[in-house]
């Protein structure tokens, strides 16, 4: 496995943060925020930096995690916003992020990274759910197949993050657009903490009752990437899913990560902890040792 964070959950400095990696031993991140925005919204000239910085730190770019469909309505009456602040994140029509996500591809060449992360679309501040519904995937699916096209003339292969933001929280949700799109440009982004913590209300009934590892085994065909947090829920909280290290919260990784290492899982375990800066560094350490053992 390539186990691999996100920049900015080290440092909000890409050099910095690069350090700090390198000096735990890690070879492979993830770039999210940097220079202050989403990294979709660099230029060229941005780009070359981070690759030099990069080569400077022997790193190798698993995954532009970009915010493509993100903030994009899915359909014309919808509204949608940020849910924080301190997430960079592009906004705008179908349009607009389709062309950020030509530039991501041109970024992606650059850095010589094989995949870009994109979600399955924000759920709306004016409709309420459940999502997920037959309408909402056929419109996804016609939008993603747009994506498809741009990332097959770059020869990048996009994946779709389950994301409790958005109209597909769970990996069993998502893979349906992997799966109806049927493209090798194609993938899954799996997040088992983001099914863990999926708004219920939000979620058919089909989908609430089914395990992490039960999930793993049914999406793992189209697994390309891995997110890793994990959480701890808290009812008396009014958020009541609070973020926490690794092995500190509520999901079971230990279970996970066999059933991946017996697969021979070959692709990136990337952190995104979402904790403070040295809680994410014992993340990194706790990966380490509990995946290379």
């Amino acid at each position: 496995m390539q186990l691999s964070i996100i920049t900015d959950q080290i440092h909000n400095d890409l050099e910095t943060a690069l350090k700090i990696i390198q000096k735990e031993g890690y070879s492979y991140v993830e770039i999210h925020n940097v220079f202050n925005k989403s990294i979709e919204q660099c230029n060229e000239k941005e780009a070359y930096r981070i690759k030099e910085l990069l080569d400077a730190y022997n790193m190798t770019c698993t995954n532009i995690s970009s915010t493509i469909f993100f903030l994009c309505p899915l359909y014309e009456k919808d509204t949608v916003s940020l849910f924080n602040d301190s997430f960079y994140s592009i906004k705008g029509n179908l349009d607009i992020h389709l062309e950020h996500l030509v530039n991501a591809c041109r970024i992606a060449k650059i850095l010589d990274c094989p995949r870009i992360r994109l979600f399955p679309f924000r759920f709306p501040d004016n409709r309420k759910g459940p999502y997920g519904t037959d309408q909402d995937l056929n419109m996804i699916i016609e939008n993603m197949k747009k994506a498809v096209e741009i990332a097959e003339e770059y020869n990048i292969t996009l994946v779709i993050e389950n994301c409790p933001y958005s109209h597909l929280p769970k990996g069993l949700m998502t893979v349906k657009i992997v799966e109806e799109v049927n493209s090798s440009h194609l993938k899954l982004l799996w997040d088992p903490a983001n099914s863990y913590r999926a708004y219920k209300e939000n979620v058919p009934d089909t989908y609430l009752n089914i395990s992490l590892i039960d999930e793993l085994k049914q999406i793992y065909p189209y697994i390309d990437h891995v997110h890793i947090k994990d959480y701890h829920y808290d009812p008396s909280f009014i958020k009541p899913f609070i973020h926490t290290p690794i092995y500190k919260g509520d999901i079971d990784f230990d279970i996970l990560f066999n059933f991946l290492k017996s697969n021979n899982y070959d692709k990136a375990l990337s952190l995104e902890p979402e904790v403070d800066f040295q809680d994410a560094i014992r993340c990194l350490q706790i990966l380490k040792e509990k995946v290379q053992d």
